[in-house]
């Protein structure tokens, strides 16, 4: 439903900030939440949605809300917050309409997009009064049915309502809450807007590469470095602040995310090697000057601080006791039994099984599948980065182009390329780092990680060689082997102790499968 009548149809009501005097301990945004919230389990997550319902009275919860309902009052927590914006007026040529856009939450699967309209005054005033984490009251907003439109699904946060918000300048009203109950609001801050479960792993980004470029996914990571925010000009003149994060995970020890406008002010509470975020829905690009994917923040993310969730617990334990944990850590690792000793056959949905009955770090569950090849993406033409990776040639960690080729294993040679004291027999090798799907009659398992020797042996080539080859080559290559039934034997071990922790497949050998060896096997 569109807006009906015109926006200077009613006598104003404004912005109030008559509540800005409330207690100093109610007001405390979301960043100074993160500053002095100390990471543990809420020891009771029901009570602290009791609300007063006298006090609320009049106010209409969101989950409540449905298309054409008449205009409402809400109140809820800030969670995320996008402008002040101008665009130009279809109805006024030569005009603009000026706009600031927050998403509301006051119960855990109760969230809505609000967009506040009026003149570069009203809006400014919302944008200073209001920030990421505080608890407001909307008056007489108009329900509008979500448009189901590709700009509602690229520009704005996911919500699980059906309708939108519109505040006007002339009709509705938003204010601080000065309730007697705001703290029945600060656990909604720590509360993912997607399943708790529902992220990628830093390593299966940086594995599936280019297969992920534009694509809005969710993260669940560590903070390790966050770098001051600097004041820029985009190319349209619009003066901005961006600030970049790295963040690690237990597979990852190095991945940057760019913040822009109130994301890079929410990152500068962020603790390193203590903060947790989850993050819906950033997208995910190829960063050409940094040779790596990276994220960025749009105004479709939304950021949960420390997470109130067994996910989020676990790699906070992680994080506080690996400071100097750093990505490829396979030297710790228990060698891997002969590959004729591998014998046990699973299909697929076996594999998931072991995938999420593993439970400690120090054992790993070997087999073999024959499946066919899914994915096997190595003939990017001039961008073959997502299948190859540099690594220290004597400690075998990786290194990046980021971190100026670096070797941060402290018992190893520091820095590979610039150092005065440049070792010959310490140089930055090129190593496979390729992904692969498996798929047979059960279903498909994604990001099975095919490196080293077993990926040489796979593409009869040197990953240095393969380098060079042409991309007709590849192809040809990659053909021999997609949508061919194979043999592969697995290797399958959890990143961390923690129970919560994920785990990986990773490919020991992969060879076309003989059918009568299949037809042995399964008949």
């Amino acid at each position: 439903m569109a807006w009906s009548g015109r926006f200077d149809d009613f006598k104003p009501f404004g912005i109030s900030d008559s509540s800005r005097n409330r207690p100093s301990n109610n007001s405390l945004t979301i960043g100074q939440c993160a500053k002095n919230r100390i990471y543990r389990p809420a020891q009771n997550n029901q009570a602290t949605f009791q609300t007063n319902d006298q006090n609320l009275s009049g106010v209409t919860k969101i989950g409540d809300i449905f298309p054409d309902m008449p205009n409402v009052t809400i109140v809820g927590v800030v969670i995320t917050k996008d402008g002040p914006k101008s665009i130009m007026s279809k109805k006024n040529v030569g005009t603009e309409r000026h706009l600031l856009a927050v998403t509301v939450r006051d119960a855990p699967d109760g969230f809505i997009n609000v967009t506040c309209w009026g003149m570069v005054d009203f809006i400014n005033n919302i944008n200073n009064i209001i920030s990421l984490g505080n608890v407001v009251q909307i008056k007489n907003a108009q329900v509008q049915g979500k448009q189901n439109s590709a700009n509602d699904e690229q520009y704005k946060p996911y919500t699980p309502s059906q309708c939108q918000l519109n505040v006007s300048e002339n009709h509705s009203q938003i204010e601080l809450y000065s309730g007697w109950d705001l703290s029945s609001y600060n656990h909604l801050l720590h509360l993912p807007t997607k399943p708790s479960n529902d992220y990628y792993i830093l390593e299966d980004i940086n594995a599936n590469g280019m297969a992920l470029q534009g694509e809005a996914v969710n993260l669940l990571a560590a903070v390790r470095k966050v770098w001051p925010a600097k004041d820029i000009t985009t190319k349209t003149g619009k003066k901005t602040k961006k600030c970049s994060v790295v963040l690690f995970d237990e597979t990852c020890s190095n991945f940057t995310v760019d913040l822009w406008d109130h994301f890079a002010d929410l990152a500068s509470t962020w603790i390193p090697n203590q903060t947790v975020v989850f993050a819906a829905d950033v997208k995910i690009l190829y960063n050409d000057f940094k040779s790596t994917m990276i994220g960025t923040a749009t105004s479709r993310t939304v950021f949960t601080i420390d997470p109130d969730t067994p996910e989020a617990h676990s790699l906070y334990q992680f994080a506080s006791s690996h400071s100097d944990w750093n990505n490829d850590d396979r030297q710790r690792e228990e060698p891997d039994p002969d590959l004729g000793s591998i014998t046990q056959v699973y299909n697929v949905e076996q594999v998931k099984g072991l995938k999420n009955e593993l439970t400690s770090q120090t054992t790993a569950n070997y087999g073999v599948l024959y499946a066919l090849i899914t994915t096997f993406n190595i003939d990017y033409d001039g961008d073959d980065c997502s299948i190859f990776r540099n690594i220290c040639s004597r400690c075998k960690r990786e290194v990046t182009k980021e971190a100026g080729f670096v070797c941060t294993n402290q018992d190893c040679s520091g820095d590979l390329f610039t150092s005065e004291n440049f070792d010959d027999s310490v140089s930055a090798a090129v190593e496979y780092n390729i992904v692969v799907s498996l798929s047979d009659n059960t279903g498909t398992i994604h990001f099975c990680h095919l490196q080293g020797a077993p990926a040489e042996h796979v593409l009869g080539h040197k990953a240095a060689e393969f380098q060079q080859l042409h991309t007709q080559k590849k192809t040809d290559v990659k053909w021999n082997y997609l949508l061919e039934r194979c043999k592969v034997k697995f290797k399958i071990r959890k990143f961390s102790a923690d129970t919560n922790s994920k785990s990986t497949v990773r490919i020991l050998s992969l060879e076309k499968a003989d059918p009568m060896e299949v037809y042995q096997c399964f008949c």
